[in-house]
């Protein structure tokens, strides 16, 4: 794929789109919903980081847009486009648009084998919550993520939690028996607090770690297919830790206890 980013100081002029019913800025703004991603099969990214990281690991790009007053570096592609800076206001979700977004092709999320260690979310419905897990298991190196009834990953709020991390994994979605079907072979480890600690938990060498609902857990059926289950222990006046924290402490001292592991 051709490099869409270039430090030369040559000057391009752009036709500048200003009225909101022009098929692209429809289109993109529809993407802000479930309903549009799920039409177009594309999904919304945001600031140079995050753009710089999508050509890095070879993500299908659809389209460029950047704001009028845009001073970064210029893009050398026919997919960029340039809209007023009201206009690019209206379609940005950030509090402090960077002036520049773009629009990715969905992964199809077929369910397959997971390559190693891998986790199974149920039913997580916090996009934050679901995003910080997704940017922590990229950072830890659980690169299977299985999505059961979860929020939707690509929601702009999940992407911005999740900061590039889901360009780095495998996002699996699918319903309980696919899921279950594709993680016969590997052992599943429920977190729950009725479960052993985490801390003095010795792992088998391959795992699935499950993490629940905020509210509910893990629901029975999931349960039911896991062979151990871990707790973090915590003192007396709290309850509970929220699921992406959760999630985070469990990924890395699993593999911590893990013997031979290095992080």
């Amino acid at each position: 794929m051709e490099n869409l980013l270039d430090h030369s100081k040559k000057v391009f002029c752009y036709m500048i789109i200003t009225s909101k019913e022009n098929p692209l800025v429809k289109r993109i703004a529809s993407l802000k919903e479930k309903k549009g991603r799920r039409k177009y099969g594309q999904y919304l990214i945001e600031g140079i980081k995050q753009l710089r990281e999508a050509v890095a690991c070879g993500a299908e790009i659809c389209d460029i847009v950047q704001a009028e007053s845009y001073g970064g570096e210029p893009l050398l592609s026919d997919r960029v486009q340039t809209v007023s800076d009201n206009l690019f206001c209206k379609l940005s979700e950030e509090v402090s648009p960077q002036g520049i977004l773009a629009v990715l092709k969905i992964p199809d999320g077929k369910v397959s084998p997971p390559q190693g260690n891998c986790l199974l979310l149920d039913a997580v419905s916090d996009p934050g919550n679901l995003g910080t897990i997704i940017r922590t298991a990229n950072a830890a190196g659980y690169q299977d993520i299985y999505l059961k009834n979860c929020t939707d990953p690509y929601a702009p709020k999940c992407i911005r939690s999740a900061m590039s991390g889901v360009f780095f994994v495998r996002l699996h979605i699918g319903g309980f028996q696919e899921i279950v079907l594709n993680l016969q072979t590997t052992p599943c480890i429920c977190a729950d607090m009725s479960g052993q600690s985490v801390f003095s938990f010795q792992p088998p060498e391959r795992f699935c770690l499950v993490v629940g609902n905020e509210a509910n857990g893990v629901s029975k059926e999931v349960r039911e297919i896991c062979t151990a289950t871990v707790k973090i222990p915590m003192r007396e006046s709290c309850e509970s830790l929220n699921a992406g924290v959760s999630a985070g402490i469990l990924m890395y001292e699993l593999l911590r206890n893990k013997i031979g592991t290095t992080l």
